[in-house]
């Protein structure tokens, strides 16, 4: 029978869920696994909703409880599921691309906090002229013509001045253009590894490396961290344990947390890369827009780093215009993959990105960027000052650390109903760990400053009002 205890709003569903497996052919885990995509997919399960124990459903479907275990063990790996120590398992939130409509696209009225967009500033409009300027140039029509696999020369280039500028000193041999900087990730990953191959990341991620992962067949394990990204001595024995092929980091304003790695750890990790031959898959999509440049982790092992930049965090997003600085050895390999995915990033983007580059423009949009990040971010900072908060100069997004007794998805669900949209912490998670009760509040996607205040304003007074519960028990 089926009670439910109602207060309010916010609802924490136990389900009674059945997976139709009578017919499957195959492993009995794989076929529960299958089934519960499907019925994720049909939108008979939603996120949040916490599935049978190990043992009940064991029980119901006539399994031993292995297999149930390793069933859920797949889901998980598939980023279907998420696990809480202590509470179960429960369908996880959208992390993959076939879910960015729901995060990008907001109802309407509502207040989206979601998307780490680029914070419009008054500098981008000289962007237009640069595009007018190309599309009238003698050689527009040359670069509608096939070009190298990994983009032209003088397009190599200019990327090359704009990471030196950034105060990593490369050259244009050294550069990779891709289809944006995910691409680059792709690309990186399919040159440095095969199906099967382990690769390691922070145990809190970028969601878009789980869906790399699950295409490319990749086994993704997190590493323990602490407030400055994943410990060098859980990288070494993850090593020892695993053949690593990758490690995967964010280390310059961390999504989603905003942390930006300390000197000594970055050389700690390079160190125990170099010294186990594993590649590092460096992602700095927002380091340009720190207050001061870093050194990347890769300048300190550049024998095994692959870093990958782009425009689209600083620039403009639909530019789609990625660059990766990679040894020498590794280049024929990037070809190839570039060569297997889409042939060659678009020259005219390219040829706009670069002349963004060799004109400062990029490095003017750039700092107008950071100058209403800075803004946006202190506004935020003012309303949510009685709550603990993780937010470095130059982030576009903060990491809202939640008090007991919330969790994070309800604090989403209650949210959205307020008419606020954040993202909770379960499509960072990579792994099965306690649960981090957190989300990321990002200041790019409100119209304006108004409304950024509105949205956070609200994310404070529910903060301030504490959740109220609607128990759904199965007895």
């Amino acid at each position: 029978m089926l009670h439910t205890y109602s207060v309010n709003c916010i609802f924490v569903t136990m389900t009674n869920w059945m997976p139709q497996i009578a017919d499957a052919s195959g492993p009995r885990y794989l076929a529960i696994a299958e089934a519960l995509a499907g019925d994720i997919a049909g939108g008979r399960l939603k996120p949040g909703d916490r599935l049978p124990t190990h043992r009940e459903l064991a029980w119901q479907l006539g399994v031993t409880v292995g297999t149930v275990s390793r069933a859920y063990a797949e889901a998980e790996r598939r980023g279907l599921t998420a696990g809480e120590v202590g509470r179960g398992t429960f369908v996880a939130g959208p992390t993959g691309p076939e879910h960015l409509s729901r995060w990008h696209d907001a109802p309407p009225g509502a207040i989206p906090l979601r998307s780490a967009h680029p914070i419009p500033c008054e500098e981008e409009s000289a962007i237009a002229e640069v595009m007018a300027r190309c599309a009238a140039s003698p050689r527009a029509m040359e670069l509608l013509a096939y070009q190298p696999h990994r983009g032209r020369p003088e397009h190599r280039e200019a990327g090359a001045q704009w990471i030196t500028e950034n105060g990593f000193p490369v050259d244009a041999d050294q550069i990779t253009i891709t289809a944006g900087a995910h691409h680059g990730m792709m690309v990186v990953l399919a040159a440095v590894t095969r199906p099967g191959d382990h690769i390691v990341a922070d145990s809190l991620t970028y969601p878009g490396l789980r869906s790399l992962t699950r295409i490319l067949g990749l086994r993704l394990d997190g590493l323990a961290r602490d407030r400055h990204g994943p410990l060098p001595e859980a990288f070494e024995d993850a090593c020892r344990t695993h053949q690593v092929k990758a490690l995967y980091l964010c280390p310059t304003l961390h999504n989603p947390t905003s942390i930006t790695m300390p000197e000594e750890r970055r050389r700690a990790l390079a160190e125990v890369a170099r010294r186990h031959g594993v590649a590092i898959v460096e992602d700095d999509v927002f380091g340009f827009l720190a207050d001061q440049p870093v050194v990347p982790v890769s300048a300190h092992a550049p024998e095994q780093g692959y870093y990958i930049c782009g425009m689209a965090k600083t620039v403009a997003p639909g530019l789609r215009i990625g660059y990766v600085v990679a040894p020498a050895e590794a280049q024929d390999r990037l070809n190839h993959a570039i060569s297997s995915t889409c042939w060659m990033a678009c020259p005219l983007a390219a040829e706009i990105s670069s002349e963004l580059i060799r004109s400062g423009i990029a490095e003017q949009v750039s700092a107008g960027r950071r100058r209403v990040a800075a803004k946006r971010r202190q506004i935020a900072l003012e309303v949510l000052d009685r709550w603990e908060t993780d937010c470095e100069p130059g982030a576009n997004f903060l990491w809202l650390h939640l008090p007991d007794p919330w969790r994070s998805s309800e604090f989403v669900a209650e949210a959205e109903r307020r008419g606020t949209l954040v993202t909770p912490s379960d499509p960072f998670m990579v792994g099965r760990r306690e649960s981090i009760h957190a989300v990321r509040v990002c200041f790019g996607p409100p119209r304006d400053e108004a409304e950024l205040r509105r949205g956070v304003k609200s994310l404070a007074a529910q903060l301030e009002e504490g959740p109220s519960y609607a128990f759904t028990n199965m007895v």
